[in-house]
């Protein structure tokens, strides 16, 4: 039985999903999240939006994949608060921008974070969170057959995480050095830019806030965070999440 109108299909740990949460309780729209499991989710993606990357909203029955595309669907449909500058020019930076963390950051982040941390560990805790014992099990299990696929998929080895990081670092320098006196990448006012870069820069950031799984505290996990946690770019992230993650919306 369906709660609500709006339909939110996620991984709960993805960055990419946590963008489009974030607009979802920023703006306040009740919603349903349906928590698939990394792996075994994509013959229901592929089965519901043509491809098997999450997130992916439904409402009313269309059917949006992709955040960037969900966050311009949920502008038009729940203009206020607003998420767009009013500017024109405004607005065509703070979308560059996130092209740019979409295309570039995300991807990076999350490649060098999982070369440094992922295990059957790491991934059975994160991943497989919401399964039950035997669920978790099962996924523990498979882990060694998802590592490879997920390694050769994301093109994961030493020298992409090398250059993963570099583009990390690089994303941390930038909203530090573009953050004005608001704290805003873009105006005045919380909106796209500092949604989309904060969220996608989130996993190499400890944040409170985000609501996701929480991260395992062990020597490899510990010491991502610690590589990136005295950067200005960081305590930025850290920052925006204090002033502007609103709680769950209805979720």
């Amino acid at each position: 039985m369906v709660r609500h109108e709006i339909e939110l299909f996620q991984f709960p740990a993805s960055h990419f999903n946590e963008k489009v949460r974030w607009a979802l309780d920023w703006k306040r729209v009740p919603h349903e999240r349906i928590s698939l499991v990394p792996g075994p989710h994509a013959a229901r993606m592929r089965k519901l939006s043509g491809q098997t990357a999450t997130p992916v909203l439904r409402d009313r029955g269309q059917v949006i994949a992709g955040s960037a595309r969900i966050l311009e669907h949920l502008e038009r449909r729940f203009p206020e608060p607003a998420l767009h500058p009013r500017d024109p020019d405004d607005l065509r930076r703070a979308l560059a921008i996130q092209r740019e963390f979409d295309e570039e950051v995300g991807p990076a982040v999350r490649l060098a974070k999982f070369f440094q941390v992922m295990s059957a560990d790491y991934a059975t805790r994160v991943f497989g969170d919401g399964l039950g014992p035997l669920g978790r099990a099962a996924y523990r299990a498979s882990f060694p057959l998802v590592r490879r696929v997920m390694w050769r998929k994301m093109g994961i080895d030493a020298d992409s995480a090398v250059r993963a990081g570099g583009r990390t670092l690089q994303a941390l320098d930038f909203v530090a050095k573009t953050a004005g006196p608001s704290g805003h990448l873009v105006g005045e006012r919380f909106g796209l830019a500092d949604l989309a870069c904060a969220s996608l820069l989130m996993p190499a950031v400890r944040v409170a806030e985000w609501g996701g799984p929480a991260e395992p505290s062990d020597a490899k996990t510990d010491a991502w965070f610690a590589r990136w946690a005295d950067h200005p770019g960081a305590a930025w992230v850290r920052d925006t999440y204090r002033r502007y993650r609103r709680p769950p919306s209805d979720p």
